[in-house]
């Protein structure tokens, strides 16, 4: 019979093996089917199972919450534990890497301060070197000395402390200065040799007829009266001695063969040095030159050789003088050029302009207040300067303005030319500056003021004659600039050798065979000024700003040359017939010298336009300017930048002149303001903080600005304040007023920007293709971009 199973039973066989996993004992449970009916009491069952584990639970965790509370807190403190460990791991590897950079820099300066040391100990041991050989040439004119002066003893005992000193001489035998120096040694040695041998020979003397030596206990030493009349009144007594004491079978061939040698010797050596360079001294060489004539003519009587040799000396002089004259000059260069740039000047270059009453600085009744504020390189009139907006489009390019500082690329004023008679020396002096020359446009506007010469002197206004202005004024401009020493020492130079020159024409001089080569000798000045240009860039590049006081030196000598030459070919406006004027010919080297400095100072500009670009570059081309670490890189880049045009203002301000200054300064910042437009414009996208930041960079570089303020007026009735004062900055520097814009594009919103260009003057600086590309970088895509830009495109900007 079988054993009905209850739901119960179902139920808590189903609760054991959930609980326990064990399966029910009973074989009727096992087999038997469960019904349905059994599930909502089974489901039952498992419910109030799972109330009672809640339950359990609940109590379990009330007692034993405190220790899962401090489980808790100790693992937290374990992780913060562990946090620190780390940290602290980080802190020692950190430290043992800046510990290896430490020892890096370390080993780094120790190296330096190695090299830096044999260095030291190099041009320790040159200096030494050069010492000893400078010792050695000392005695070794002693020797030359004491061998002319035929004090023997003395010159064989110098020779030998000579020996002495080069035998310890640490230099290589092979070296090229110990084989110029043993060459010097060797043929010293022979001289002197030579000399001991025939001083030998004087004192014993051997005659073989006799067959006996007779030893001469006393001689008369040699007179240490030199002069001209000295030595031919000796040479006269040998020859008459000669001819009194011998008889012609023996002082004819004896003759023959000691006249010869004496005559050379005397030309090789008292008479080669005989020759003056100062022709203060020229009349008493005179009279040696008669002293030869007639010591030829003694020798030309008596049939002996002799003559020709002495007229050949005779006729050689003038070119001898010249050579002199010539290693003279040029050894004065070389002197003056090696002991540096010597003490600086200042001094003043002016200009006197005639201008007209409607010219802008009468205007303003402030002559000589902004007077600065006109110039440019190319002369800028003062009908230009009205129109200061628009004086970006007569700027020059960069590399006009780097060689052309003062206006040097305009051809040198000529005779025909003519200046007013007014101006005097004043017009002389600033055409050599090349100031002045317009082109043939400018010229027509400052002719149009002469015109109104035939204008009635009495105007109406209103029906009413009043008296007229002043049809014309003139006005002085004056500026100054710093040189240093040698180009006044080069021009006393060159006018010694003119002052010469016109002597040998003009004096009692005439008649001397020198007066020949005046012509010649006005060559020199040329051979002068090429030794300064071809050894002044040692001397000038000792100074920081060696090659702007190489540009102010050249331009001033340029200018003193021109003046000279002037002097020289005119003399109160008539032509003067002298040779010397018309062997002078100048105007070669003065171009010579401009372009000398014009070179020096586009070196300088090319020099420092490099140092300023590499600067930028250190930016990136602003590229992530907002993000780090490029802002740093990019602060770093414009700082940098600012901070060495500054640094060149302060620096060339002590040495060029105002106007040149600006305009240099210009230059290099057109440079800047350039690229970074160009950066700019390249840019695809630029993202609001982008353009915040690169707002920021270019407001940096507008402070530069406050570098090109002029000159204040000294008149008393001027009580403007510095800041009052205009800058210039647009004059001198191209595309100024297009980064002004950039500037305002950046931060402006589109309205802004529409408003400049259809309204303003936006479309003076900017295409339309440049500002649309702009927009599209700095706008997103919307309606109000669109419109704007077909509103640009669609309508020109003011031009």
């Amino acid at each position: 019979m079988t054993t009905q199973i209850t739901s119960q039973q179902y139920g808590q066989a189903i609760l054991e093996h959930v609980e326990n996993g064990s399966y029910p004992e009973t074989e009727e449970i096992i087999s038997g089917d469960l019904p349905p009916s059994a599930l909502p009491e089974i489901s039952e069952l498992i419910e109030q199972a799972k109330e009672d584990v809640k339950s359990h639970i609940r109590k379990s965790s009330k007692t034993s919450a405190p220790d899962v509370d401090g489980w808790i807190a100790q693992a937290k403190q374990l992780s913060l534990d562990i946090q620190k460990s780390q940290e602290i791991a980080r802190e020692v590897v950190n430290q043992a890497q800046q510990c290896e950079h430490l020892e890096a820099q370390v080993n780094d300066a120790a190296s330096k301060v190695n090299l830096l040391n044999d260095e030291i100990a190099f041009n320790e041991s040159l200096g030494a070197i050069l010492e000893q050989l400078r010792s050695i040439q000392r005695m070794l004119d002693l020797v030359q000395r004491a061998t002319l002066d035929e004090n023997l003893l003395e010159a064989v005992t110098l020779l030998k402390q000579v020996d002495e000193n080069s035998a310890i001489l640490a230099v290589t035998r092979s070296s090229r200065v110990f084989r110029v120096l043993e060459a010097k040694i060797t043929d010293l040695r022979t001289h002197i040799k030579g000399k001991v041998t025939e001083s030998w020979n004087h004192r014993i003397v051997v005659d073989p007829a006799k067959a006996c030596i007779q030893v001469r206990q006393e001689t008369e030493g040699p007179s240490s009266d030199l002069s001209a009349q000295t030595v031919f009144h000796d040479m006269t007594l040998l020859i008459q001695f000669l001819r009194t004491e011998f008889p012609p079978s023996i002082y004819d061939p004896l003759a023959r063969l000691l006249i010869p040698r004496l005559v050379s010797r005397l030309v090789s050596t008292w008479l080669a040095s005989a020759v003056p360079e100062n022709l203060d001294f020229m009349q008493e060489f005179g009279g040696t030159l008669s002293l030869v004539k007639q010591f030829g003519d003694t020798l030309e009587n008596y049939r002996w050789p002799g003559k020709r040799e002495l007229t050949k000396w005779r006729d050689s002089i003038p070119d001898i003088w010249l050579r002199k004259r010539k290693e003279l000059s040029l050894d004065r260069v070389r002197t003056l050029l090696s002991q540096g740039l010597g003490t600086t000047k200042i001094v003043e270059r002016t200009e006197t302009q005639v201008l007209s009453p409607n010219d802008e600085v009468f205007a303003s009744n402030s002559v000589g207040e902004d007077w600065n504020a006109g110039w440019s390189d190319e002369q800028t009139s003062p009908t230009a300067a009205k129109h200061f907006p628009h004086a970006t489009e007569a700027v020059q390019s960069e590399d006009e303005e780097d060689v052309s500082a003062w206006g040097l690329d305009e051809k040198q004023p000529t005779a025909t030319q003519g200046t007013p008679s007014s101006a005097g020396n004043e017009v002389e002096e600033t055409d050599a500056w090349g100031w002045g020359d317009e082109d043939e446009d400018e010229d027509e506007e400052t002719k149009t003021p002469q015109k109104a010469n035939s204008i009635p002197n009495t105007t109406k206004v209103n029906g009413k004659s009043l008296p007229a202005q002043a049809a014309e004024r003139e006005v002085t401009l004056t500026e100054t600039y710093t040189i240093t020493s040698l180009p006044k020492e080069i021009l006393v130079i060159i006018n010694q050798v003119i002052s010469d020159a016109i002597r040998l024409e003009t004096s009692d001089l005439a008649s001397l065979p020198i007066s020949q080569v005046a012509s010649e000798l006005l060559s020199l000045p040329g051979l002068i000024l090429a030794m300064y240009r071809a050894s002044s860039a040692i001397s000038y590049s000792r100074h920081q700003s060696g090659q702007m006081f190489l540009y102010n030196d050249s331009i001033f000598l340029s200018s003193q040359l021109h003046n000279l030459d002037v002097e020289q070919t005119t003399a109160s406006g008539r032509k003067v017939p002298s040779r010397t004027a018309y062997n002078l010919k100048l105007v070669g080297h003065i171009s010579a010298i401009e372009s000398f400095g014009k070179r020096a100072y586009a070196k300088e500009m090319e020099s420092q336009r490099t140092i300023i670009t590499d600067l930028l570059d250190g930016a990136q081309g602003f590229l992530h300017c907002t993000e780090h670490p490029f802002t740093g890189e990019a602060d770093l880049a414009v700082a940098s930048t600012v901070d060495r045009l500054r640094g060149l203002y302060k620096e060339w301000s002590k040495v060029l002149s105002h106007s040149a200054l600006l305009q240099s300064l210009g230059s290099l910042l057109s440079t800047v303001i350039n690229k970074i437009i160009i950066v700019i414009e390249d840019m695809s996208d630029i993202s609001e903080p982008e353009s915040q930041q690169l707002t920021t960079y270019c407001n940096r570089i507008a402070t530069l600005e406050d570098l090109f303020r002029p000159v204040q007026s000294s008149e008393p009735d001027d009580k403007r304040s510095e800041h009052e004062i205009m800058p210039m900055t647009a004059l001198y520097t191209s595309h100024w007023l297009k980064f002004q814009y950039l500037v305002n594009i950046l931060e402006s919103s589109l309205v802004d920007i529409k408003y400049l260009w259809t309204e303003g003057e936006l479309g003076l600086e900017f295409d339309t293709e440049e500002l649309v590309d702009l927009v599209v970088a700095l706008f997103a895509d919307s309606p109000h971009r669109r419109t704007a830009i077909a509103e640009i495109r669609g309508r020109r900007g003011v031009r």
